[in-house]
């Protein structure tokens, strides 16, 4: 093993392989075209972005770094992407899957909850949402306060920890993850959800999405379960599980991609490659024409992989 490749963010181990890099320049003008505006103060100044694997099976880039308010500010008001997540939110699968986990009269905290959509679901519990970006139809249970903020406050509070697709969005996800279990009594359940790699999110070149300094790690069942090893939970379940309706034009898109990535030597997601740039476009205006004239296919490939975890009940978390 190289030591010289870069520490997992859930172990520290050198990762496994180097998969491919990216010029940074690329990126940024990408991101441009995109609608984020200039993001090159978010990415190296010189130089690639680096995407590895590790043993865990955790896809990371390196260097990291985080996309900032205005940054989501721009990016998902250009693609409204807040109204997309927020529409039809009981058609969400992970939040279907994850009520089966949570008892009745649970007390639980949403982290990263956005306008608190998950609360819905649970009318047998107190729910709590977490989001200093909340937006102004958020739900009266949300509260627009940082992770460490409340931590601060409510440690050692909660039955249920949840937090859906955000921690593929933190440069330490290690440390992210063990701040909720903080959070949780001694015996409370951590339930956390990400993208899925690989998965049909990951077979369109150049999609953006999954890129710094948006998407800053890929995970899979392997990875879920070396970071709950990591932080001393018990796993309870990691699977994965099928798109939702909101994400139904990625199932279309990738249907009409006429690219992909290759697999060993040739494996590679972003570049700058014209037959790239143009299949994404034609792919995306055809998934939006489809997603429109026909309802969501029945069945597909899983995007997303859930974890549930549980605290010990007295030894405290490494």
């Amino acid at each position: 093993m190289d030591c010289t490749l870069p520490p997992c963010p859930i172990t520290g181990r050198p990762a496994k392989r180097r998969v491919h890099g990216v010029a940074a320049s690329v990126l940024a003008r990408m991101w441009r075209l995109a609608g984020a505006g200039d993001v090159s103060r978010l990415l190296p100044t010189s130089g690639q972005v680096v995407l590895y694997e590790s043993d865990t099976g955790l896809y990371f880039f390196h260097p990291r770094t985080a996309g900032d308010d205005a940054f989501y500010t721009r990016f998902y008001t250009a693609h409204r992407a807040h109204s997309l997540l927020s529409a039809r939110p009981h058609g969400r699968v992970e939040y279907q899957y994850a009520v089966r986990h949570i008892p009745p009269g649970a007390l639980v905290l949403d982290v990263g909850c956005g306008n608190g959509e998950l609360g819905g679901h649970l009318p047998h519990c107190t729910y709590r949402g977490l989001d200093p970006y909340a937006g102004p139809g958020a739900s009266p249970a949300v509260r627009r306060e940082s992770l460490e903020q409340h931590l601060t406050l409510a440690r050692g509070t909660y039955d249920v920890v949840t937090a859906f697709q955000v921690i593929e969005h933190v440069v330490d996800p290690r440390a992210f993850a063990a701040q909720l279990v903080e959070l949780l009594k001694p015996g409370g359940t951590l339930i956390l959800g990400a993208p899925l790699h690989p998965s049909p999110l990951t077979e369109i070149p150049n999609l953006l999405l999954n890129a710094p300094p948006h998407h800053l790690t890929w995970w899979n069942c392997g990875a879920f379960a070396a970071l709950a090893a990591e932080l001393g939970l018990t796993s309870v379940e990691i699977t994965e599980v099928a798109y939702s309706a909101h994400e139904a034009i990625i199932f279309w898109m990738r249907r009409f991609t006429l690219v992909r990535p290759g697999r060993g030597r040739d494996e590679r997601y972003f570049a700058h490659r014209w037959s790239w740039h143009l299949n994404l476009i034609l792919s995306y205006l055809l998934g939006r024409m489809a997603n429109r004239l026909f309802p969501p296919p029945a069945s597909g490939r899983p995007c997303n992989v859930i974890l549930v975890a549980r605290k010990p009940d007295r030894a405290a978390v490494p």
